[in-house]
């Protein structure tokens, strides 16, 4: 997790070394300022460049070569050791670091590169012989990258932020954005890059982005393949894959000469990825110190998640060091999750994980290990309308009701109603279920118990451009790949990764990897979920690693129950005792009104207007951040933003939570942007 910012003047002004030294230090949290400004005419590349791995730690930026070519790269490569082959660069050492490597397969084989590269990354990259600029981003999203353009300015940055500080560019909110998110049941699968700031987009991920004088252009450089199917004799070889793929995505998310902090709740997830690492760590002898962290209940030892852990640290020989969750009741921890995430969506729980982050600042890590992203790619229920296709109806009945024996806390017929919906999705022609959906956006959220201005119902009605879909091998196959490309999703994981950013922290979690996302999108649905055991794959792969009692663990949580959620709402709406005036002043509430139980989740949306909208002085950042960068008000003068924050990621804590009142989830279970777990 290192900081890109940069400008390039399209009408070939002189750019301004000490314009981008102010975007820079607006993500100075990201990195240190050891490397200065590269300027060359028009164009000015920064990097605030946080050492990670072994090779990192002579390395600078930004990084050029012999060819007048010059990288800023934030990233990690997985795929160094063909690469360096590939290359056969007698210039190149075994610990050149990423960007050298980047730099060399540029010259090798140009755009064609961007293919080859496997990791998590963000790159901006200056072509001397073409004098284009090129931004890319990694094909999963893992590393954020942004940019806004006036037609004569181009500028781009890892974090918004630091593009707000440039003084030609406003901050206005993406009033359709904003509408989607609270109007509809769940943002729509179409993602063209958007933000809630208008006119600044994120990098697609698996594009790239060319700019000169003539323009931009934008190109997909990699694309998962849903039309791929794999088939194996038995499922014991489907099995052995899952397990020598997940191996090695841990495996590439530990390559650092720094600790590493794995976050553990005791659930299957967050468990299977400590026991990989601590393997990989005694079978190879890996020097970096492994911190198994909890912010499971520390005042009641009886819980499950505390039995599971207890468990797990007696299977392991390991101990887990034990947290109490942050307070979800903090006005200034809210507008801190504000300022980094730079987005709206507002959940129970929000602050949770900021002990946990503070604790592995201080613990000198770079890397926050998590099993986030398991429940999206490893369960999902498309399957069974393959399986339906087949007129396998028992097969269907069989998988449903052994749905209800893993999940006791949800409703009964949650899974049968689900199925019926999806079902009547899926066999839908393509044509009608467009139509299907102008018409629900139409329509306001049915369960909304607060107003939203006519303004916003105005957006959100508006004519939305087709998605474009690939071609699909089955349900099974189409319901992963919209998860990899949903746009809520995108921006879920450029939200978590910019609050982990803030405490110097890369978030690594292996079940984003590309290779791991591939195979579970090309085999059947219904190996995945054997006998309609969610995960069963998952689970039988990690037999002989993981304890089996945590193998076989319910989805049952305690703090996931309706009564949880409902309890932490209250303590938000009672402590959140401003009035909602900024979302008012911006025209998304008809009138001011102090937070209530019914109206706890405009919370988000007052205090990100607050942060990012308001003359508002807030006070000082607590914890690693640096000061806080300014923008320039209507009238010139320079304001200060407000200060940082987190977010966390969501689950299948959602369907346990079913039939609570409120939340930002949609129909499916899934978040429409942020969910309420821990990792």
């Amino acid at each position: 997790m290192s900081g890109i910012a940069g400008v390039c003047n399209l009408d070939g002004r002189l750019a301004q070394p000490a314009l981008v030294e102010v975007m820079a230090a607006a993500i100075a949290h990201r990195g240190t300022a050891d490397s200065p400004v590269w300027c060359a005419g028009p164009v000015a590349l920064s990097c605030r460049l946080l050492r990670v791995t072994p090779e990192s730690a002579g390395e600078v930026q930004p990084a050029r070569d012999h060819a007048g070519n010059v990288l800023v790269f934030d990233g990690r490569l997985d795929d160094r050791k063909d690469l360096l082959a590939a290359l056969r660069n007698a210039e190149l050492g075994r610990d050149a670091p990423d960007s050298a490597l980047v730099l060399a397969a540029w010259r090798e084989w140009g755009d064609e590169c961007l293919a080859r590269l496997q990791g998590d990354f963000a790159l901006v990259l200056f072509d001397a012989a073409a004098h284009t600029v090129i931004l890319a981003r990694d094909p999963v999203g893992c590393r954020a990258l942004y940019y806004w353009s006036s037609g004569t300015t181009f500028v781009f940055a890892s974090e918004i932020k630091a593009i707000l500080a440039h003084p030609d560019v406003r901050a206005k909110p993406n009033e359709d954005l904003v509408a989607d998110l609270f109007l509809l049941e769940r943002l729509p699968y179409g993602d063209e890059g958007d933000t809630f700031f208008q006119g600044i987009r994120a990098v697609r991920p698996g594009w790239r982005l060319s700019v000169t004088r003539e323009g931009t252009a934008a190109r997909r450089f990699w694309d998962f393949n849903p039309r791929t199917q794999l088939r194996y004799r038995s499922h014991a070889d489907y099995a052995s894959r899952l397990r020598e793929l997940l191996v090695n995505a841990v495996a590439r998310r530990l390559r650092t000469s720094h600790p590493v902090v794995v976050a553990t709740s005791g659930g299957l997830d967050s468990s299977i990825v400590l026991a990989i690492a601590d393997d990989l760590r005694e079978r190879d002898g890996r020097a970096f110190a492994l911190l198994p962290v909890s912010y499971a209940p520390v005042d009641d030892p009886t819980t499950e998640e505390n039995r599971f852990i207890h468990l797990l640290e007696s299977a392991r020989g390991l101990r887990v060091h034990r947290l109490a969750p942050g307070a979800c009741d903090d006005p200034e921890q809210l507008r801190r999750a504000a300022w980094h995430s730079e987005s709206l969506g507002f959940v129970e729980g929000t602050s949770a994980q900021w002990p946990l982050l503070q604790h592995a600042h201080a613990a000198g890590a770079r890397t926050l290990l998590t099993g986030l992203w398991s429940d999206h790619f490893m369960f999902v229920t498309g399957y069974l309308t393959d399986l339906s296709r087949r007129l396998a109806w028992r097969e269907v009945a069989r998988h449903l009701a052994e749905y209800r024996r893993w999940f006791p806390d949800a409703d009964p017929g949650y899974f049968r109603k689900r199925f019926q919906r999806e079902l009547l999705s899926n066999l839908t022609p393509r044509a009608a279920r467009r139509w299907l959906s102008r018409l629900r956006a139409t329509r306001p959220r049915t369960h909304q118990a607060w107003p939203i201005s006519d303004r916003l119902e105005a957006r959100v009605r508006r004519r939305r451009p087709a998605a474009r879909h690939p071609r699909y091998a089955s349900v099974h196959a189409r319901t992963i790949y919209q998860t990899a490309r949903g746009q809520s999703h995108r921006l879920q994981i450029e939200a978590d990764e910019k609050v982990m950013a803030a405490f110097g922290l890369e978030h690594a979690t292996p079940f984003l990897d590309r290779d791991v996302i591939t195979y579970l999108m090309s085999v059947p649905g219904d190996v995945l979920n054997r006998g309609g055991v969610p995960r069963a794959l998952l689970r039988d792969a990690m037999a002989g690693l993981v304890p089996a009692e945590i193998l076989r663990r319910r989805w049952r949580n305690d703090s996931a129950t309706p009564a949880a959620l409902e309890r932490d709402r209250r303590q938000t709406a009672l402590a959140f005792r401003t009035e909602l005036r900024a979302s008012h002043a911006l025209g998304y509430l008809p009138d001011v009104r102090y937070a209530d139980l019914d109206s706890v989740d405009l919370v988000g949306l007052e205090v990100w207007s607050q942060v990012f909208f308001s003359d508002t002085l807030h006070p000082a950042e607590e914890g690693p951040t640096m000061p806080a960068p300014t923008r320039v008000s209507e009238s010139g003068e320079k304001l200060p933003y407000s200060p940082p924050t987190l977010t966390i990621h969501g689950s299948l804590q959602a369907i346990t939570a079913a039939g609570s009142k409120g939340g930002n989830h949609s129909d499916s279970g899934n978040p429409k942007t942020w969910s309420n777990s821990a990792p």
